[in-house]
């Protein structure tokens, strides 16, 4: 795990052995394995759960430190009145508050960034009181010693040199030649921004516009046929499928665009891309109630044909008309909420279908006749194979659609 300590196979093993010697004189054996094991996966993040240190238990205060049991625990709970609740990877143990005889955290992750001394300090301090705590209660040794060595190697690094950045050891001369690099990438960054600023004002005073990622004269763009290509006619073009997979492979190549541009070009390649990304995600939610209403009105004829059982005469004559009316009420109330959610995700792809329509609109505006007609072209069609009855009703007549058909078909 990135910045975590590291557990080797050689730390694991050296565990096992030292659980293997203290095995012949204790009958805790094979507790103390599986707690070392818990440990290493602990500290490693296994599953995402943290350990946040040792305790060490005692029956009595007079017993020996070195008679102590330790318990891995997640984190200790004091609000139980006699008892303390210490959380664990295998469940929730309360113990007397007296039984608690210490506890040591263990860190359970190595700072990205040791640079400086200061940065190192906490290492240091949790692995004194670790080393301390290991001396004082032996049984505990087995559970502590490899953060302990991964704690003490990550320092033995620092002290012979090295230093840590963004999670990677490194020679200190390799972090300087990093930074310079980083400073030179921001000093070309705004060089370069300041660069595009000044081209942007000498364009715009020679009467220059930015149109498909090139300066070229405002006039000339003018006098430009708005049947021609563009880059987002091209872009769009695959959505003449209107299904998902064309809409998918429109939106990857309206992302890669909008990344190569900027100013007004940036912000409407964007605004298509947002569109298109909303309508297709309308119209799948609708077909996806579609099928949930389909099992909704199975499960309302279940609760129907419950009713008809209930309406046969009991062979004690008992009346059972209030199992006819619960059982006819589910069946309405499933009807109800399944016609509502329908409705409701039918009128959300109409929203959608009237802000489509009205980019559909602006693009023709913008004399992008391409671009408009391909996206009117998949509205139309999302509309025809949801509202049949005609419930949308375009912005942009059929004339003007079928004028800038006849612009294009030569020019395909």
């Amino acid at each position: 795990m990135s910045g975590g300590v590291p557990i080797t196979p050689a730390s694991l093993t050296r565990v096992v052995h030292c659980a293997n010697g203290a095995a012949m004189k204790s009958p805790g054996f094979h507790f103390l394995r599986v707690s070392a094991v818990c440990l290493l996966a602990f500290v490693v993040g296994v599953s995402g759960v943290r350990a946040a240190g040792v305790a060490v238990l005692k029956e009595w205060d007079f017993h020996r430190d070195s008679t102590a049991k330790p318990v891995v625990y997640l984190r200790i709970i004091d609000s139980h009145g006699p008892y303390l609740r210490l959380v664990t990877r295998r469940g929730n143990l309360d113990i007397p508050r007296s039984k608690l005889a210490n506890q040591v955290e263990v860190p359970d992750f190595i700072p990205s960034r040791i640079v400086e001394e200061g940065d190192a300090v906490s290492l240091r301090t949790h692995l004194a009181a670790i080393r301390k705590f290991s001396a004082r209660y032996p049984l505990s040794a087995a559970l502590l010693e490899p953060p302990a060595d991964a704690l003490a190697g990550h320092l033995a690094r620092f002290d012979a040199g090295e230093v840590r950045f963004e999670g990677s050891w490194m020679a200190r001369n390799d972090l300087d030649s990093l930074l310079a690099d980083r400073r030179r990438d921001v000093e070309s960054a705004r060089k370069r921004e300041i660069e595009h600023v000044v081209l942007s004002e000498a364009q715009q005073e020679r009467e220059f516009v930015m149109h498909n990622g090139e300066w070229v004269p405002e006039a000339e763009l003018r006098n430009r046929p708005p049947s021609a290509r563009t880059e987002l006619s091209d872009t769009l073009w695959p959505l003449l499928n209107p299904d998902i997979e064309g809409a998918r492979m429109v939106l990857g190549n309206l992302t890669f665009l909008a990344d190569g541009q900027t100013g007004a070009a940036k912000v409407r390649t964007r605004r298509v891309h947002a569109v298109i990304r909303n309508l297709f995600l309308a119209e799948f939610r609708l077909s996806r109630q579609i099928i949930a209403g389909s099992a909704a009105t199975a499960e309302a004829a279940a609760h129907e044909r419950s009713a008809k059982q209930w309406l046969k005469p009991s062979a004690f004559g008992t009346d059972r008309a209030d199992e006819v009316r619960k059982s006819l009420a589910k069946a309405e109330e499933v009807k109800s909420r399944s016609s509502q959610q329908l409705a409701a995700c039918r009128a959300a792809l109409l929203d959608q279908l009237h802000e489509a329509d009205n980019l559909t609109v602006d693009l023709y505006q913008l004399r992008e006749h391409r671009a408009a007609l391909v996206l009117a072209e998949a509205l139309r069609s999302i509309a025809s194979r949801n509202f049949p009855s005609g419930e949308f009703k375009s912005k942009l007549p059929e004339k003007t659609l079928s004028a800038i058909r006849a612009e294009i078909s030569p020019r395909k």
